[in-house]
């Protein structure tokens, strides 16, 4: 198996390994904690992001690229024939999206061209399933995948009138124009590698990058990482220079990788290997330097000869096509990196589930000492020791209850911040942000006016964001107190609660502002003719911020469902303590012959508490063992 297919290959069984580990360490510390929902319901919000990560992968190049045999060689190596089309001209006539989702039969769905003249985006597009056109590919069944994949290929002819209306442009003598027969295709396939959450994005060249939103502001964006396809016979175009400044450059970083595809095309009998390499070495060079991009990022490589080296087994062959460096680079470059990052969201939001029901069994230990101290005291006391230690007991549960009637305001205070938060962030808000920036772009006719109605949109989500930031700003700061306040006046390990920001979601609705403009910006004064791709410009991108609106309210709600759980676990904690306290004393008083039976009783709670708190440690140990081996690995992988 080649390195990329053994690091993903590693990827996926971490990943399986983990959510068992999960399920396991949130199934035994529920036994110890049966009543606290707050364990179930974050194990399972674990579980669930980590279920649904994907790693996305942009594939860009212009046409003649050899994009789709890169597809091939890297992610199908294994595959006698070749899974995706490959031949001279146009092979991706739409952006293809080439995943695997065990919850959808597999199939190819296609969205028809004639959906652009459409108003919604095409993320809203993608759950009306009446807009697709269907064709089934049965798992494991090559043949019909690749003739379902030959499908965005299709083409067909439309008048200028139609044309124009959706984005495509013709020399003026020409009645008929040629356009792509479909919008977007969405392939369900069950392969191994996709089967790891992995999404190959196949786009097409400059003009349909250009002409779909979707890619420009979404797709190619958010992807995980861009593989941008050059041609070594080519060399870098003023197409290929423009697809580099104005959607890839702009993102991604480290994510970025280059291409230097077919040097095959370089090699000559009539030269020696040095003067091959050499030339090779040169055209790097040229290439980092119109790019912009060091060296090391750039990968010379032949997509055909890896293949057919990989299909013959001739090792020759594979090393001269340079592709394992290419592989080597995505093992340790982008998938380690995204195991890596997937390990630090998730060691966080574990290590404070742990650490939290860890000080819950650490107060309820100490208790139980204080039981055992307390019965200890009254061995040879008289009956009037024994009922000045009930009344002690009970004028602390006395200070603890009037506590509770304050802690009752705090949660009514808290419970009013929570509704204001939500009130903001709350979907009526968002519909009429739309609709009133929908009802301004329609009544614009030119540029300014149409940025004016995105700019309202932006400016209003944003003050929506802050408004809700602030207000969880200030719940933060009143759990900080209550923690404090209980912890100091009643002895409770609470430690420091957990904290919101709404900055994540702030920095991404930046993102997709900043990418609004920079394409939108090349649109200036009359929009004649640009009218509908404009209105499809504005939609994904109201799809996106929709989309981060959406998250932020989910994130809010989560955090202020178990903000409080906590303070809830301590004080049921600190009740069922007094009690017991009152009844050893009150069972002493009743007959002195049980103290020793009630100190040896209470001395083995706290025996069991202690091995609690033990089986505690030792079930999370899987699960945090995990988590630092997706470091480890990451910091091992070869540069």
């Amino acid at each position: 198996m080649a390195v990329l297919g053994e690091r993903i290959a590693q990827y996926g069984d971490w990943r399986q390994h983990l959510a068992r580990a999960l399920h396991a360490c949130g199934e035994r510390l529920e036994e110890l904690e049966p009543d606290d929902p707050a364990i179930r319901a974050r194990i399972a919000r674990m579980v669930e992001r980590l279920a649904n990560q994907r790693i996305t992968i942009a594939l860009v190049a212009e046409f003649s690229r050899g994009k789709s045999e890169l597809i091939n060689a890297l992610f199908f190596p294994d595959s006698p024939e070749r899974i995706v089309p490959s031949s001279a001209g146009r092979t991706t006539m739409c952006p293809t999206e080439i995943g695997y989702d065990a919850a959808r039969p597999g199939s190819i769905r296609l969205l028809p061209i004639e959906t652009r003249a459409r108003p919604e985006s095409l993320s809203e597009l993608r759950d009306c399933l009446e807009m697709w056109e269907e064709f089934a590919i049965p798992d494991g069944d090559m043949e019909t995948l690749r003739s379902a994949l030959a499908m965005v290929q299709q083409t067909r002819l439309v008048v200028r009138r139609q044309a124009d209306a959706l984005g495509f442009h013709g020399s003026e003598d020409e009645e008929l124009i040629e356009v792509p027969r479909w919008r977007h295709a969405i392939v369900n396939f069950a392969h191994p590698v996709l089967a790891q959450g992995f999404v190959l994005v196949d786009t097409p060249g400059l003009n349909a990058i250009g002409a779909e939103p979707e890619l420009t502001l979404r797709l190619i964006p958010e992807s995980d990482a861009v593989v941008f396809v050059l041609a070594a016979d080519a060399g870098v175009t003023l197409s290929d220079i423009e697809v580099w400044r104005r959607h890839i450059s702009p993102h991604h970083g480290l994510g970025r990788f280059v291409v230097l595809n077919k040097i095959d095309g370089l090699w000559d009998d009539l030269r020696t290997e040095r003067e091959i390499d050499a030339e090779i070495a040169r055209q790097v060079e040229t290439v980092s330097g119109v790019l912009g991009i060091s060296t090391d990022r750039i990968f010379p490589v032949s997509a055909q000869k890896g293949l057919l080296a990989r299909v013959r087994g001739d090792e020759r062959l594979l090393t001269r096509s340079r592709i394992g460096r290419l592989e080597a680079a995505l093992a340790s470059g982008l998938v380690a990196r995204q195991q890596e990052i997937i390990a630090e969201r998730l060691s966080r939001e574990f290590d404070e589930l742990v650490a939290s029901h860890r000080a819950l069994l650490l107060a309820r230990r100490r208790g139980v000492m204080e039981q055992v101290s307390e019965l200890e005291g009254l061995r040879g006391r008289n009956g009037d020791r024994v009922r000045h230690m009930e009344a002690l007991i009970l004028a602390e549960r006395a200070e603890f209850e009037r506590s509770l009637r304050r802690l009752q305001g705090l949660r009514a205070v808290f419970s009013r911040h929570a509704r204001a938060a939500l009130e903001v962030l709350g979907g009526p808000r968002m519909q009429d942000c739309l609709r009133d920036a929908r009802e301004r772009m329609r009544s614009s006719h030119f540029s300014h006016g149409l940025r004016g109605a995105a700019e309202l949109m932006f400016a209003r989500v944003r003050e929506d964001l802050t408004s809700a930031d602030a207000i969880a700003a200030e719940i933060g700061t009143l759990m900080v107190a209550m923690y404090r306040e209980f912890g100091e006046q009643h002895g409770l390990m609470l430690g420091a609660p957990t904290l919101f920001s709404l900055r994540r979601h702030q920095r991404s609705l930046d993102r997709i502002e900043q990418g609004h403009e920079r394409h939108f910006g090349g649109l200036r004064l009359a929009l004649t003719g640009r009218a509908a791709l404009t209105q499809r410009f504005f939609e994904t991108a109201a799809a996106q911020v929709s989309e981060v609106h959406a998250a932020a309210t989910r994130d809010l709600q989560a955090w202020l469902r178990t903000v409080l759980a906590p303070v809830e676990a301590h004080v049921r904690e600190h009740q069922m303590q007094l009690r017991r306290r009152l009844e050893a004393v009150g069972r002493v008083l009743e007959a002195s012959e049980t103290l020793e039976s009630r100190i040896a009783q209470v001395t083995e709670l706290h025996r069991q508490v202690d091995d609690r708190i033990a089986f505690a440690d030792q079930v999370s140990e899987p699960v945090r063992s995990l988590l630092r081996a997706a470091t480890v690995s990451a910091e091992l992988e070869p540069a």
